[in-house]
């Protein structure tokens, strides 16, 4: 059975965690304590070592909070001290995260690790190609080893693995987060604003539409809609809802990050990816280059498809519970 955690207590140890890291850096700088970048790599590989000691030896929750500030700190400060070199450092940062996730326990650091593991991986690829188009590429892997996870998680437990939940769920989760930052990313106008952007933007968006879709049919399954006719009337439904958003992928990307966590049951992730949603509404009203008749006229239409289709979805449920 999976190991279930307290999601107030996680958020507030994050929180804390790098709050606290923050603070701690800045001590160690005021204090002149990092005067090197030799001296600033000997520190971070202590903390790193020391954070997975512990994390072996101990697991605690009141711990959490201190894992997540060594390790954040010990990665800061090992970045620093490889700063010179950015392939070296991007590299190094990938290793400490793939032994950080199989060699401790707990939750909080192989969560942290698949964060940083990404955020290593694609900085590195952008690094090499001198654009921010793989930090927008990015989140067509990301999702869809988010949705592959969870499409397959009945696979996955099948195997009956030692400590199976005890790395899935930290995974699934530093997926997920991984999935917020990067659609979050796509909507920062400066990170998109390269030549091309545009069918880069469509590009991905293409990508996610297909998702949607897989997801869709699922749902589909899962209501008994086999008529053939409701659901190619169900598919050209939504991608009329989705055409208007092909040049601002993360909206798509958003709803998409919604309808798999409604679907697998995640309801705290699917609340944030709601958030998220309503988010990337806003900032996609807002940069509509439009006059705000036009803008209201497309939001109207739009609001009729989506309350078209949660009553298509509603009377399928309900029959299929009467049934």
């Amino acid at each position: 059975m999976a190991q279930k955690h307290n999601l107030t207590i996680l958020v507030v140890s994050i929180i804390g965690g790098i709050l606290t890291a923050i603070f701690f850096l800045g001590f160690l700088a005021l204090a002149r304590i990092i005067q090197s970048d030799i001296s600033s790599l000997i520190i971070g590989t202590l903390l790193i070592i020391t954070t997975l000691i512990i994390s072996r030896v101990v697991i605690r929750p009141f711990l959490d909070a201190m894992n997540i500030t060594l390790y954040i700190a010990g990665c800061v400060l090992a970045g620093f001290g490889m700063s010179a070199n950015i392939h070296a450092l991007f590299f190094i940062l990938i290793i400490i995260s793939i032994l950080t996730f199989f060699l401790s326990r707990g939750f909080i650091l192989p969560f942290l690790s698949v964060i940083l593991f990404n955020i290593s991986l694609f900085g590195e690829v952008a690094y090499v190609f001198s654009s921010f188009y793989p930090l927008q590429i990015a989140v067509i892997p990301i999702l869809g080893a988010f949705l592959f996870i969870n499409a397959f998680e009945k696979l996955f437990e099948g195997t009956e693995t030692e400590n199976y939940f005890s790395k899935y769920r930290p995974f699934h989760a530093g997926l997920f987060v991984s999935s917020i930052v990067s659609l979050g990313g796509l909507s920062i106008s400066y990170l998109v604003s390269e030549t091309n952007s545009w069918l880069v933007s469509g590009i991905l968006s293409v990508y996610i539409w297909v998702g949607l879709l897989i997801m869709i049919q699922q749902i589909i399954q899962v209501m008994k809609g086999d008529n053939p006719v409701n659901q190619v009337g169900i598919y050209i439904l939504c991608i009329i809802i989705c055409l208007p958003t092909v040049f601002a992928p993360y909206l798509s990307g958003s709803l998409l990050l919604i309808l798999i966590c409604f679907h697998y049951g995640y309801r705290a992730e699917c609340a944030a990816a709601l958030l998220l949603f309503i988010y990337a509404v806003s900032k996609y009203y807002y940069d509509l280059n439009l006059s705000l008749l036009t803008k209201s006229i497309t939001l109207f239409f739009i609001g009729i498809a989506c309350i078209t289709a949660w009553y298509f979805f509603t009377q399928k449920r309900t029959r299929h519970e009467k049934i």
